[in-house]
């Protein structure tokens, strides 16, 4: 099996990084696909869910593997991309929230896939507008830079938008398709707020297939 590291990444808080990446792991061991996280995030909420949930689990095997990093040099970093190239299946990062990072350079440069999650709400599509400058400006900066971009619509309430509204985040979609994937919606379900890294629920398999199944056919 090929080799594909995946970055997930926005520069705004709060719009479910980090929880994508557990879920989209989640999803790769049950579909039993090779799959490790690293979790660059300077929060490292990936790495204390997987300290809470071996307490939790205590006895059963990890289905995958946690490691943390700092991001912090650039070099370190490019280390750790060489390494993660050598590893067999999917390699995911928890990139984080902050796009100024020195060590994000090699990062998003040597990944084959950026996954952005996003939401219809003014101040995280501004964010994510800035995000893919950020992306852009290291795409003429590095030539060789060939990741591809998913676009997440995520946590959406389908209850709520007026035609007006519904007919802006349309066009939101219609612009990151411009620019890269965009992958079907996943809905805001209260099952993707009791998430672990050891196993993945019916309810939450039922919640993010579509999405995932879209990305995993696309890389």
């Amino acid at each position: 099996m090929k080799n594909r590291i995946i970055v997930f990444a926005n520069q705004k808080g709060g719009v479910g990084k980090s929880t994508l990446c557990i879920l989209f792991a989640n999803y790769l061991a049950y579909k039993r696909k090779p799959v490790c996280i690293i979790d660059t995030d300077l929060q490292k909420t990936i790495m204390m869910q997987r300290r809470k949930d071996e307490k939790v689990f205590e006895g059963q095997d990890e289905p995958y593997s946690i490691q943390d990093f700092d991001v912090s040099d650039p070099d370190t970093m490019q280390q750790l991309m060489d390494s993660a190239r050598q590893v067999e299946g999917y390699v995911l990062l928890d990139s984080p929230g902050n796009v100024s990072e020195d060590g994000l350079v090699p990062m998003f440069t040597n990944a084959d896939f950026i996954v952005c999650p996003y939401e219809y709400e003014d101040k995280t599509l501004d964010s994510t507008g800035t995000f893919v400058q950020v992306v852009n400006a290291l795409r003429e900066a590095n030539p060789d830079m060939k990741a591809q971009l998913f676009f997440v619509p995520n946590r959406i309430d389908a209850r709520i938008g007026t035609s007006e509204e519904n007919k802006m985040w349309k066009q939101t979609d219609l612009i990151f398709k411009k620019l890269g994937n965009v992958t079907p919606r996943i809905a805001s379900r209260a099952t993707l707020k009791r998430i672990n890294t050891f196993e993945l629920y019916a309810t939450q398999r039922d919640a993010v297939s579509d999405c995932f199944d879209y990305m995993i056919k696309k890389m």
